[in-house]
């Protein structure tokens, strides 16, 4: 297996089409596919199916994927770090962060980064667990900034905290509930819930059953704070945020905090990063300038 031949096989299966692959990949569609059936060949299984609607990954070729993407990242990573010693000052970094770090400590991180790294490459997606660690496992993302309950993390993955903030539970400034000073009072009304176990949001639940009330049954799945914040604003849905959040006007405008007295768990805001691959110069750059950001 060689290097043009993943990337090519990879473009594919993310394009669904020899045509958009080869425009993406800037080739010919001979030489793409070229390079397909040179790696079916080598290792000796059909890896794509083509169909009239495109290109479908075969069984062999779903199973590919999941190690190609390891590999085509790390050479990536590889080549950042020869350049960088050989004195490059571009590279690239993914990242994702949630929108309680990407609305507080991300610009002053991203401007000091700019600073060192003017032409470096850079992707950020929002940091929300149940999406971002899928695709830091995978090789996509070199680090996430999300909030994180450690001790539910995969053994494949290091973590480092970085703040924690508390956390309240907030609704719609008319919300008919807007006065209520207990989670009893809140068992039976429509929560946002982020659907990911690692989630800090997860943990509110366990609240209710440590207090021995009635686990919410009426839960909205939404891993999306866009949507969230919608749904918020404009419905008797429910969630629990970091209270930081709401300092920002777009964010707190219309919402209103819940004079909850029950302690409900502290956000604990941290950086995962896979414990098999060592961050990039950039990337390794990028969580310095966030943990300066921290300090202030």
């Amino acid at each position: 297996m060689k290097y043009h031949q993943l990337r090519a096989f990879l473009t594919v299966a993310e394009q669904g089409s020899i045509r958009a692959a080869a425009r993406s990949l800037h080739l010919s569609q001979a030489a793409l596919t070229k390079a397909l059936k040179e790696l079916e060949q080598d290792l000796g299984v059909p890896l794509v199916l083509r169909t009239a609607r495109g290109v479908q990954l075969t069984a062999f070729g779903q199973q590919l994927r999941i190690r190609a993407q390891l590999i085509v990242s790390e050479m990536r990573r590889a080549e950042d770090d020869i350049a960088q010693m050989k004195g490059a000052a571009d590279g690239s970094v993914s990242a994702a962060v949630t929108p309680a770090a990407a609305l507080s400590i991300l610009p002053q991180a991203y401007r000091a980064f700019r600073r060192k790294m003017p032409n470096a490459r850079v992707s950020f997606i929002e940091g929300f667990p149940g999406v971002a660690l899928p695709r830091l496992r995978d090789g996509s993302l070199d680090f996430v900034v999300a909030v994180i309950v450690p001790e539910h993390l995969g053994p494949e993955f290091d973590h480092i905290e970085l703040y924690e903030s508390r956390s309240v539970v907030v609704g719609r400034a008319d919300h008919p509930l807007r006065d209520c000073e207990s989670l009893a009072e809140l068992a039976e009304a429509e929560w946002l819930m982020n659907p990911s176990p690692e989630s800090s949001t997860r943990a509110l639940l366990d609240v209710f059953g440590e207090m021995g009330l009635p686990v919410p049954q009426r839960v909205i799945e939404c891993p999306s704070f866009v949507i969230a914040h919608g749904l918020l604003r404009g419905t008797d849905t429910l969630a629990a945020m970091p209270a930081p959040l709401l300092e920002h006007q777009w964010v707190g405008d219309g919402l209103a905090v819940l004079p909850i007295s029950d302690r409900l768990p502290a956000i604990s805001v941290g950086v995962v990063t896979r414990r098999d691959s060592p961050l990039t110069p950039a990337a390794s750059l990028l969580l310095d300038c966030l943990q300066e950001a921290v300090k202030g």
